[in-house]
C-alpha cells in the first residue's frame, strides 16, 4: 500500500495528524531522500508501527495476490521481462489504490491535516543534516500544492512513475519498446483496481 492508503487506514485508527504522518512516513522518506534520526513525538513511532501492521495485511490479502499475479501475467504475455512485470503489477496496483481510495472525503480531509504543518511545528522526526530537512520541506510543499493522489487515478502518471521506478533498478529497467508495452497496460489495471477498491482494502479500511 502506498502513502495515501496508509493514511486512509491510519485515521480510522488516530486521526491524529503526527500520527498519520508516522504512518506515511515509510513511503515518503524514500520518496524524498531525506534521513530521520528520531521520532519527534511517541505518535509519530506509533504510525509507523501501523505501517507495517497494515502492510502486512494489504500484501497477504488475497484479492491484491490475484490482482498482482493476473496483471504480472499478462504484462510477461505482452512482453515485459517477468521481473519488472512482477514489480510494475505490485506498485502499480498501490498507487492507483491511492488514486481510488482519494475520494473518500474524510481520508482527504485527515491527510490535508497531516501535512498541513508537516514542514515547521508539526515535522514528523529530528533530521539528520539540514540537507534532509530540506529535502522533506520540498516534498511536504508539493503534496500541498501537486496533484497528488488524485493523479493517481491517471494511468500515464502512473506509467512515468513506474518507469521511473524500475529504472532505479539496472535489472528491472525497462528498454526499447518495453516502456510502451507497460503503458498499453495500465488503463487496465487502473479500471480493475477502481472496480476492486473494496475488496482490496478489505479489513484495512473498516469506516
Amino acid at each position: 500500500m502506498n502513502f495515501f492508503g496508509h493514511a486512509a487506514a491510519a485515521r480510522q485508527v488516530d486521526d491524529d495528524p503526527a500520527f498519520l504522518l508516522g504512518a506515511m512516513a515509510p513511503d515518503l522518506l524514500p520518496l524524498c531522500g531525506a534521513i530521520a534520526e528520531r521520532e519527534t513525538s511517541p505518535k509519530v513511532a506509533a504510525g509507523r508501527a501501523h505501517h507495517l501492521t497494515v502492510d502486512a495485511q494489504f500484501h497477504a490479502n488475497p484479492a491484491f495476490t490475484a490482482m498482482q499475479v493476473w496483471a504480472s501475467r499478462a504484462m510477461v504475455q505482452a512482453g515485459l521481462p517477468r521481473g519488472a512485470a512482477r514489480g510494475a503489477a505490485h506498485v502499480g496496483i498501490e498507487l492507483f489504490l491511492d488514486g481510488a481510495l482519494s475520494t473518500e472525503t474524510r481520508a482527504r480531509e485527515a491527510y490535508a491535516r497531516s501535512i498541513a504543518d508537516a514542514d515547521t511545528t508539526g515535522t514528523p522526526f529530528v533530521w539528520r543534516d539540514e540537507q534532509s530537512s530540506a529535502r522533506w520541506r520540498a516534498l511536504v510543499h508539493r503534496l500541498r500544492g501537486g496533484g497528488i493522489p488524485d493523479l493517481y487515478r491517471d494511468p500515464d502518471f502512473v506509467t512515468d512513475r513506474l518507469i521511473g521506478a524500475l529504472g532505479r533498478r539496472p535489472r528491472l529497467a525497462l528498454t526499447g519498446g518495453e516502456p510502451a508495452i507497460l503503458r498499453t497496460f495500465m488503463p487496465a489495471l487502473g479500471a480493475r483496481v477502481m472496480a476492486d477498491v473494496h475488496a482490496l482494502a478489505g479489513a484495512i479500511l473498516v469506516g
